[in-house]
């Protein structure tokens, strides 16, 4: 295609995103009555004749006015104000029938973007986080379009990237970009389709509507893709492809606001639950809000930030009512599947849940990894690895899913691609401390301990002192020689238990690495009896070695059923 028939391509299409054309017409209809009733009107007063033809002349000459004024603003929510200039919310280039695709790339196939807040009010952040990950759902529907998935798509968010960088990186021929205004009860959300290898929009559309019609927003972006990428809904969804999770918008908006602290981990699902459970007084049959609930639950209590006695039981319960009222949730399914096997230590139930999980959406990255994750604690390697790469293949730029699978490869001995593993993880998130910390392990583990100590330095200083990476330290303090130091991270440990959660089975660690037998296995005594989810991993977790050819080791396997 030529430059000039290019930009002409361009040029027409921001007239159309600028609503020029719209304008145009209406004028024209508005100008043609305007001039046909003022004749009729004169004629019946006995005007002078001058006077309809100064508003002919009038309303000819405000015609190229109007569109100036079309092209240069716009009214939105807030107001009238200057159109912006075409961006990751508007129109570029139109749509091409047959859409160039890269070598090797799915051409159905697409990533969403992170939407912009484009609203005066930052905290509205947790609103165009909110849009883009129930858009993400809705695509999800399609038959035959590859999704990418959240975590690998919100590692874009706050950056600019080139989109042929989202394509290489996420393997994708086409990207959704968009944004999100947000005044009061009105929105304007703005999404554009483009495609990957030329750079061509296939699609824009801008939605001036009332909160009302978020659920209708959605579904029609939704269509629209699906139109355009020529894409048919899976079997058995019927209309429409979003359905109103709630009726009460006010409940809907406390949701979003839930998802977006629970995605930001640490202390932030405590907040999470709080506007979970301010969703469901407004809604008590709120699925989702349910599902959450269990979500920020099973966080807190397997990251040893609760007792997990204090937050399965609750997890569970969400979980539970979730189902009830929306069979068809995967992740719920998912949530019971690791409360099954981190807690209530019931493997086949836990293997059943995760797997309908999957069953309801094979391409949950999530339940690819948690299940892999269930299988390595039974010992079922190549299983468990064939998951947990699919989970890695599934959201590439997910940190959690590459520290996951590098974890389990230090597990096993093999420590050149358990590093290399965890080394890619720590390039995704340099801040993640669990990666750090399982860094450690791996060098510690080969041997390696001044990498060991400077990895697991850095996890202590960004988890604040988290017992399993103080319980990591003290390990490899202790292999090293340095037992005085290690003693002194046991001591503060069993202290901090006093008046703390501190996950038994990390002293229980620290303990055998010192020699302290009958100490680590009264640790592990109360590690089950406590419902420490790191008992599932008495197979094949390192830390343990020191104490498997105790009897005690063997009837503490066979009480857990893994014998």
């Amino acid at each position: 295609m030529s430059d000039s028939a290019s930009s002409l391509r361009v040029f027409l299409a921001e007239l159309k995103r600028r609503r020029v054309y719209r304008v145009a017409v209406v004028y024209v209809i508005v100008g043609f009555a305007v001039i046909e009733g003022g004749q009729l009107i004169f004629d019946a007063l006995e005007f002078p004749r001058a006077a309809w033809q100064l508003v002919v002349v009038l309303t000819i000459l405000g015609f190229p006015i109007a569109l100036v004024l079309a092209w240069a603003y716009d009214i939105t929510p807030e107001g009238v104000r200057r159109t912006e200039a075409a961006s990751a919310e508007s129109d570029a280039a139109p749509a091409s029938a047959a859409p160039a695709v890269a070598d090797g790339v799915e051409r159905r196939s697409i990533a969403v973007l992170p939407f912009a807040n484009m609203s005066d009010d930052p905290e509205n952040e947790y609103f165009s986080d909110g849009m883009t990950e129930e858009i993400i759902n809705a695509l999800t529907q399609l038959k035959d379009l590859r999704v990418a998935a959240r975590t690998s798509c919100f590692a874009f968010k706050g950056k600019t990237p080139d989109i042929g960088e989202v394509g290489a990186k996420l393997n994708v021929a086409t990207v959704l970009e968009g944004s999100v205004r947000k005044a009061g009860n009105r929105l304007r959300i703005t999404a554009q389709l483009v495609n990957v290898a030329d750079g061509y929009h296939l699609w824009s559309e801008r939605y001036d509507r009332e909160m009302e019609d978020v659920f209708a927003i959605q579904d029609e972006i939704a269509r629209a893709i699906a139109d355009k990428l020529q894409v048919t809904l899976a079997a058995g969804v019927t209309e429409p492809l979003v359905r109103p999770s709630t009726e009460n918008l006010e409940a809907y908006d406390l949701y979003l606001r839930g998802r977006y602290f629970v995605n930001q981990g640490g202390e932030g699902p405590r907040t999470g639950l709080e506007c979970f459970r301010h969703a469901l007084a407004c809604d008590p049959e709120y699925a989702l809000a349910h599902a959450g609930i269990a979500e920020a639950y099973m966080w807190l209590g397997n990251t040893g930030i609760l007792r997990p006695k204090e937050a399965m039981p609750k997890a569970r319960e969400a979980a539970i009512r979730a189902l009830e009222l929306d069979e068809t949730l995967a992740e719920a399914h998912l949530r019971l599947g690791w409360m099954s096997w981190t807690y209530d230590f019931e493997w086949s139930i836990a293997e059943k849940r995760f797997l309908r999980a999957l069953e309801l959406n094979p391409d949950l990255p999530q339940a690819h990894s948690g299940y892999g994750f269930h299988l390595a604690s039974m010992g079922r390697i190549e299983e468990s690895l064939s998951e947990l790469r699919r989970g890695v293949e599934l959201d590439p730029l997910a940190q959690i899913a590459s520290t996951w699978l590098g974890q389990v490869l230090a597990f096993l001995g093999r420590f050149p691609d358990a590093i290399d593993q965890l080394r890619s993880a720590l390039e995704l998130d340099p801040t993640s401390w669990h990666a750090n910390d399982m860094l450690g392990m791996g060098y510690r583990l080969n041997s390696n301990h001044t990498a060991a100590i400077e990895a697991l330095q850095t996890a202590i200083a960004l988890a604040g002192r988290h017992p399993w990476s103080l319980a990591n330290l003290a390990q490899t303090y202790a292999a090293s020689g340095s037992e005085a130091q290690a003693e002194a991270i046991y001591d503060e440990l069993v202290a901090r238990s006093r008046g703390e959660y501190v996950p038994p089975a990390t002293l229980a660690f620290v303990g055998a690495a010192l020699g302290r037998k009958d100490e680590a296995f009264e640790w592990l005594e109360r590690a089950y009896e406590e419902r420490d989810a790191l008992l599932v991993w008495l197979k094949i977790l390192p830390p343990y070695d020191p104490l498997r050819d105790d009897p005690r080791f063997d009837v503490l396997l066979e009480k857990m059923g893994l014998k």
